[in-house]
């Protein structure tokens, strides 16, 4: 029984001092906006449902980081490819912002949604070229930058510091989430990442950044099966680890479990097989 609870020990020092590695991976402008415009989506999405539940206070939060999102640099830059379509995705954006349950039926809640997501694809067909939005690298990269925002927001659910603090260089648009300064830091080990979260809430705390997480976990789990579909990968065996490790990403969620489970399901499993994957060079 001692050697047995030696080795229990042992194996429990060892994962307690095994460290994740936050993944912030170069990148370029055509994932950033294609991350971009998957993140608006999901806003307008999240305003649907929760207007559709009667829920109008959260949908005016969703509004307003929509509109925070879609900033007057963004609308410059689609100006500068198709002056139609800028002004399309800001009437609609402002759309939301002046939404009134009252004076709005359920089909023209969707119908504005349904022609925002239009708006945003050809947004992406002027801003980006096809053999740019059809290369797997560029997919695979838009894939990451969406589980970092997951990681992100699943982090400011519980009122806690994300462990991929670097990620947060990657574009400006994530101000809304009243996050910590960004910090240069290629990895946190558990153990010590633990001790900062043991006086924290082991409850949900803010649920629209909830709701977007989860909202986001859905798209990268729709997203990953469009790659998988339409590139051919060699490696199976790393291709089905990294299914169900967004599946797991997926569940942890709806769950509600606690940031550190997730956090060893993005470092630990899908970012490192992401890179590999696709031969993602990191960002240092």
């Amino acid at each position: 029984m001692r050697a047995l609870g030696l080795l229990f020990l042992l194996i429990s020092m060892s994962i307690s001092n095994m460290k994740i590695y936050a993944h912030t991976f170069s990148t370029n402008e055509s994932v950033i906006f294609l991350a971009l415009v998957d993140k608006l989506k999901t806003q307008a999405q999240l305003i649907e449902q929760f207007l559709l539940e009667d829920d109008y206070d959260s949908a005016i939060k969703h509004a307003q980081i929509l509109k925070q999102f879609y900033n007057n640099d963004t609308n410059k830059e689609i100006q500068e490819k198709n002056k139609k379509v800028a002004n399309e995705i800001s009437l609609l954006i402002n759309t939301f912002s002046l939404i009134d349950p009252n004076n709005i039926t359920k089909a023209q809640i969707t119908k504005t949604v349904s022609d925002l997501e239009s708006v945003l694809d050809e947004a992406i067909s002027v801003r980006i070229s096809d053999d740019i939005l059809n290369n797997s690298t560029i997919q695979a990269l838009r894939l990451a930058t969406l589980v970092n925002e997951v990681d992100i927001n699943y982090a400011n659910s519980f009122n806690v510091q994300p462990h991929n603090m670097s990620s947060m260089n990657m574009d400006n648009t994530s101000s809304h989430h009243q996050q910590p300064p960004s910090t240069n830091m290629s990895a946190i080990s558990i153990d010590k990442h633990n001790q900062n979260l043991t006086t924290v809430n082991k409850e949900i705390q803010n649920n629209t950044s909830y709701s977007t997480a989860l909202k986001l976990s859905y798209i990268v789990s729709d997203l990953f099966k469009e790659i998988k579909s339409e590139h051919e990968i060699n490696d199976l065996d790393k291709v089905n680890k990294l299914n169900e490790g967004i599946a797991n990403l997926v569940t942890l969620i709806e769950m509600k479990k606690p940031y550190t489970e997730v956090v060893k399901v993005i470092h630990g499993v899908i970012q490192p097989l992401l890179q590999n994957l696709y031969d993602l060079k990191l960002d240092i």
